[in-house]
């Protein structure tokens, strides 16, 4: 009898998850529409410097416009303006490419392929088209004029283009572009002091650093904060650890001394590279923080190599470089400076008086830099109850190592470009997903020259939380970085014979070459008609020992039977022995895969509803995200649903009881956020006139924060100046 062998030699990863077909690219697809695609349009027009400096414009104008293309009528029948609704007369005359914008054409055509002279209008129907369009009309309008910074000016701007009401932008244009820094971020202001910079300019740079971080939640945990200044010397006024606090801060900002004398930009950033963001933990910086330097400078430094030299090696050390020039800079120096893609990393004024016009951009810039991944410095994170999405930068690494992602108790999908720096659903080179004990290597890289700037989006979402304790999951994480290639070698022999492998030899052995797995397709079962009947497995097409299981938001899961056991497909139960021998049993819909109910010490934590209270966890609800409901019988308990409808009875601390309305467990004071009665309605915050709340799908309140020195209007539903805000009632 011939006995086969299969032997491995090396080092054995587990399943890779490959790349699935081609990329997509849904802003050039007639019709797409949401926030998504809007992004990653204006981040297309940006990065490629075709209006870098927009100051967050086309992103507002899109939103205020046609809610992202979301309005009925965007896509009208005989309407060809898509979403920044474009009419026809107004895209006739960009389409000539008149001086004025003759350089914006020319960017369009060397970086997108595309000669607009030959564009018409209904190619508007796709989104990139209709947003060049819009960032060519604004530039005929502005008429070589910089665009303002402030929403009110902005306002003007759109009016004057759209023939609408200045009122309509400013009340719905800063809620768009709100600033969210909830991000662990050690941030680094490198401002120039030199002799050129007068007393009264070194004031208006030190308000606007103090401004930019007005919006972050300042604290040891989340967003640390350094300073330092320069002329012919370097002075580190402060490090991460010595403010925490955000007036502590502010104050401390302002308070910065002037240092004159002469330009050395380089060590100004020598010193912060060697200082702060060294491995040394006397000056707070955190090894799994996102590091970010703004430079402030006016004018030409002493050496430009100098100052190129040390902005690289900062960069290199994974930092996110932001370059502001004002009046006599010198723009190939900034460029030199500022991390990738350049246009959207580097800022140029005329003088200190109009600083204050890039405040928001630099501020939600800063907040959203993307992770720098090193070789000795990966990125990741835990998994929330929500999804989680975080984007990072690398280069492609030397040719013995790869990028591999790896996650716990969850599922990372993973899209890839090297030439759009915020890749998603809507645009993406590459896709890769993983999965328990199935990481992903990113393939991609080894296709591509050393050095290659490559952009990673990471959504990551937990497993159900069923299906996580069925497998004792308590470590929700992920973590993406560059490791080294795993080197394997596999050899089948018969009798000692060496052979081809063959797929059975790869299975049988406990391995697999996973691009089988992904590849095979089927068709999403979970279809509104099944939900609704309650059928929630059906028979896996490839193989018998595995089962789909739907969710009730129509989401499917491949999932395998027990050891040895096989799906039966008319009682849609694992349950028949497989052919050799195995394991019997079943797993049933209403028992033998609830959650492991024993908490610490065996001590009940979780249980099932008693039996007479209904069971909130409907169809309906879970497809509008309401996974969180009141258990009537005690105030001190919650119901929680995961995603099968199951719902499980669990505990607030001690010390407090649910709250509906604030959708957690609160302290038994009253609470002050206030009730959502629709979704998308805005609500005041009575405990402090600079934030407000904004009601999600799922009527549940969200905390949003107006820009810096803007307050919430309830009568224009947005942020405003007011020299005069309402007091806190709390």
């Amino acid at each position: 009898m011939k006995t086969p062998l299969l032997l491995v030699a090396g080092m054995v990863a587990m399943m890779v998850t490959s790349s699935k077909g081609q990329g997509v690219d849904n802003t050039v697809k007639e019709g797409a529409r949401g926030a998504a695609v809007v992004d990653a349009v204006v981040d297309r027009i940006r990065s490629r410097c075709i209006f870098s400096d927009d100051r967050l414009f086309l992103r507002r104008a899109a939103y205020v416009t046609s809610r992202d293309g979301a309005n009925t009528d965007t896509y009208r029948p005989g309407y060809n303006g898509g979403i920044w609704q474009i009419d026809e007369t107004m895209f006739e005359s960009t389409r000539t490419c008149p001086a004025v914008i003759s350089s914006a054409c020319n960017a369009i055509n060397g970086t997108l392929g595309v000669k607009w002279t030959d564009v018409t209008w209904s190619d508007l129907r796709k989104p990139l088209y209709s947003g060049v369009a819009a960032a060519l009309y604004t530039l005929l309008q502005l008429n070589g004029q910089g665009m303002p910074g402030n929403v009110t000016e902005q306002a003007e701007v759109w009016a004057t283009m759209y023939g609408g009401q200045a009122d309509t932008f400013t009340n719905a244009a800063s809620l768009v572009t709100a600033v969210d820094c909830e991000d662990k971020m050690d941030l680094v202001f490198i401002l120039d002091s030199s002799g050129s910079v007068s007393p009264s300019d070194f004031q208006l740079m030190l308000r606007f650093a103090a401004d930019v971080v007005d919006v972050m939640d300042v604290s040891p945990d989340v967003v640390r904060v350094a300073d330092v200044v320069y002329s012919s010397s370097v002075s580190v006024q402060f490090d991460f650890n010595d403010y925490t606090g955000k007036d502590d801060l502010r104050s401390k900002i302002l308070a910065t001394y002037k240092i004159n004398g002469g330009t050395n930009t380089a060590s100004g950033i020598n010193k912060t590279s060697e200082i702060l963001f060294s491995t040394s933990s006397a000056v707070g910086a955190r090894s799994d923080a996102k590091k970010v330097a703004v430079l402030v400078t006016d004018g030409r430094s002493s050496s430009l190599s100098q100052t190129v030299a040390a902005a690289t090696a900062l960069k290199d050390k994974g930092t996110t470089v932001f370059a502001v020039g004002v009046g006599g800079y010198r723009l190939a120096e900034l460029q030199g400076v500022a991390s990738e893609p350049i246009c959207s990393h580097v800022f140029t004024l005329q003088d200190f008086s109009v600083i204050q016009s890039i405040l928001t951009e630099i501020q939600k810039s800063a907040c959203e830099a993307r992770t720098v991944i090193t070789p000795d410095k990966p990125d990741g994170g835990d998994l929330g109850t929500q999804a989680n999405e975080k984007t990072s930068e690398t280069k492609v690494p030397e040719s013995h190592q790869t990028l591999e992602a790896v996650v716990t108790c969850g599922i990372l999908d993973i899209y890839v470009s090297t030439t759009d720096p915020k890749p998603g659903p809507a645009v993406y080179e590459n896709k890769y997903q993983a999965s328990d004990e199935s990481p992903a290597v990113l393939t991609v890289t080894d296709t591509l020259p050393e050095g290659t700037p490559v952009y990673i989006t990471v959504v990551g979402t937990r497993l159900p939380e069923s299906v996580a304790q069925l497998r004792n999951c308590t470590d929700y994480g992920w973590t993406l970085g560059i490791v080294e290639k795993k080197n394997v070698t596999v050899t089948c022999a018969e009798n000692g014979v060496p052979r081809p492998c063959t797929k059975d030899d790869i299975k049988k052995a406990g391995l697999c070459d996973g691009e089988e797995e992904v590849d095979k397709p089927f068709d999403n079962p979970c279809t509104e008609e099944n939900l609704d009947n309650g059928i929630m497995r059906h028979p896996y097409p490839y193989d018998s020992t595995k089962f789909l299981q739907c969710d009730l938001s129509g989401n499917v899961y491949v999932t395998s039977c027990p050891n040895g056991v096989v799906f039966n497909t008319e009682s849609r139960e694992c349950g028949f022995t497989a052919p050799g021998g195995g394991i019997g049993g079943s797993v049933s819909d209403t028992g033998s895969d609830a959650p492991d109910t024993s908490g610490p010490g065996g001590q009940v934590n979780v249980s099932s509803l008693p039996s007479g209270h209904a069971n909130p966890c409907t169809t309906q609800a879970l497809r509008k995200r309401e996974y969180y409901h009141t258990y009537t019988p005690d105030k001190k308990k919650f119901i929680q649903c995961d995603e099968w409808g199951y719902a499980w009875v669990k505990p607030c601390s001690s010390t407090t009881e649910w709250s509906q309305t604030d959708y957690t467990c609160t302290h038994t004071a009253v609470s002050t956020t206030p009730k959502c009665n629709a979704p998308g309605e805005f609500l005041a915050n009575p405990c402090d006139p600079a934030t407000y709340y904004q009601c999600d799908s799922g009527r549940i309140p969200q905390k949003r924060r107006c820009p810096g020195g803007l307050y919430f209007k309830l009568s224009i539903s947005g942020c405003d100046y007011d020299s005069n805000p309402l007091p806190s009632t709390c």
